[in-house]
């Protein structure tokens, strides 16, 4: 019955090219003015869905606050549900970059934050219940300039600890501000350039472990 009404949902009322089936390998590809990147992932699920392309989809949700600070109406580029078993679903939310500063950092924090909860959302939808929420970033190059005496405006959130950027990357206290510091996971994938010029990198994970290839 659940997966009946989830598939009518999916075929009969969204659009068709919005989200799609996935495999256990899938192939993600995204182009920036500063060239083309491709991240091969492995998940250990055969039955997953993926949005490919996010911030290029229309997912706007009006009811969001406009200001460009608080990023509401930005995306990562990727989505992926994993499906594990009893209906529990792992939630992956990738961006990809070819460098990352304090800056782009920053960028890239609101990002996830909004497209966490345009997932939950559409989790909502389709009665997928998100047990686990892992945050990426691909990358050729990061650089973190900001001093330790970063002023409070430059904080995770205001009146919230003082986090260093390099800690928040690393993953080892990666958080998003939902009125209070909610921690989440974060794995930074480094990539290489091919012969081609592309930006290339794989992620693939085992039952307890995740391998950064």
């Amino acid at each position: 019955m659940e997966k009946d009404k989830r598939r009518y949902i999916l075929n009969d009322l969204m659009k068709s090219d919005f989200i799609t089936d996935a495999d256990c390998k899938i192939l993600l590809k995204e182009y920036e003015e500063s060239g083309e990147s491709e991240l091969e992932i492995l998940l250990l699920s055969d039955e997953n869905l993926l949005i490919a392309n996010v911030d290029k989809k229309k997912t706007e949700l009006s009811f969001f606050q406009e200001e460009k600070s608080k990023s509401m109406y930005k995306r990562v580029d990727h989505m992926i549900f994993e499906c594990q078993k009893d209906n529990s679903w792992k939630l992956h939310l990738i961006e990809m970059k070819g460098s990352v500063g304090e800056r782009k950092w920053m960028d890239i924090k609101g990002k996830f934050r909004a497209s966490y909860l345009l997932a939950k959302a559409i989790a909502g939808m389709l009665e997928l219940n998100i047990t686990e929420t892992v945050m990426y970033t691909t990358f050729e190059r990061v650089e973190f300039k900001c001093p330790d005496t970063m002023p409070v405006s430059r904080r995770g959130f205001i009146g919230g600890p003082f986090v260093r950027m390099q800690e928040e990357w690393d993953g080892n206290r990666f958080g998003l501000n939902f009125g209070m510091r909610i921690p989440f996971l974060h794995i930074p994938i480094q990539m290489k350039r091919n012969e081609n010029g592309v930006l290339v990198g794989s992620l693939s994970e085992s039952d307890r472990c995740r391998y950064i290839l």
